[in-house]
């Protein structure tokens, strides 16, 4: 439970840096807010997405099985 809360924690995080950016770095052309968002955020969002696509694509692996077909 407490890693699904820290992703969707990395995925709102990500998601606020690139709002916060974006309004700025579109409207004045802000050197600062397309750093935060490009630098900021998008990272925590693939960061936070990775965490639950992950997990999906390589399906449930037990000790002892192969990720073989």
């Amino acid at each position: 439970m407490i890693a699904v809360l820290f992703r969707l924690a990395l995925l709102t995080v990500g998601l606020a840096a690139v709002e916060l950016g974006l309004g700025p770095a579109l409207v004045s052309g802000s050197l600062g807010g397309w750093a935060l968002a490009l630098l900021v955020g998008v990272p925590l969002l693939v960061a936070g997405s990775a965490g639950f696509i992950g997990p999906l694509l390589g399906g449930g692996v037990r000790k002892g099985d192969s990720n073989d077909g």
